[in-house]
């Protein structure tokens, strides 16, 4: 089992702050939308959090790393691979309004995986 911390930043302050604020989101995988308040968790190049309403011009993204497994950290690629498998994937995580609250006031995010389910505490 892998635990992954997600430390108070200004960019997971702004993460939670436009979840909070955006009406409609991504269903990941699919070409449909949701009122869930979501975050989209990715593994590619590092293992992060990312928005989950859809931008259009991907600059615009926000995205937030996991500590440890920033596409620039040693071994990234191996310690993605042990942490979460080898597959990339994108998932969606359902915030309730109290668990955005604390990440805008600066609280931090976990994320517990395992072989076979995710969970999270923020």
């Amino acid at each position: 089992m892998t635990i992954l911390h997600f430390k108070t930043s200004d960019k997971l302050k702004k993460l939670a702050l436009e979840t909070l604020r955006h009406k409609e989101f991504q269903v990941p995988y699919q070409d449909k939308t949701t009122s869930k308040k979501t975050f989209l968790f990715v593994k590619d190049s590092g293992i992060y959090l990312m928005n989950g309403w859809g931008e259009k011009d991907y600059k615009n993204n926000v995205v937030v790393y996991a500590k440890g497994y920033e596409p620039e950290s040693d071994d990234c690629w191996n310690k993605c691979r042990d942490a979460v498998g080898g597959d990339d994937f994108g998932e969606a995580i359902h915030m309730r309004k109290d668990q955005l609250t604390r990440l805008a006031n600066g609280g931090d995010m976990s994320i517990r995986v395992s072989e076979t389910q995710f969970e999270w505490r923020a």
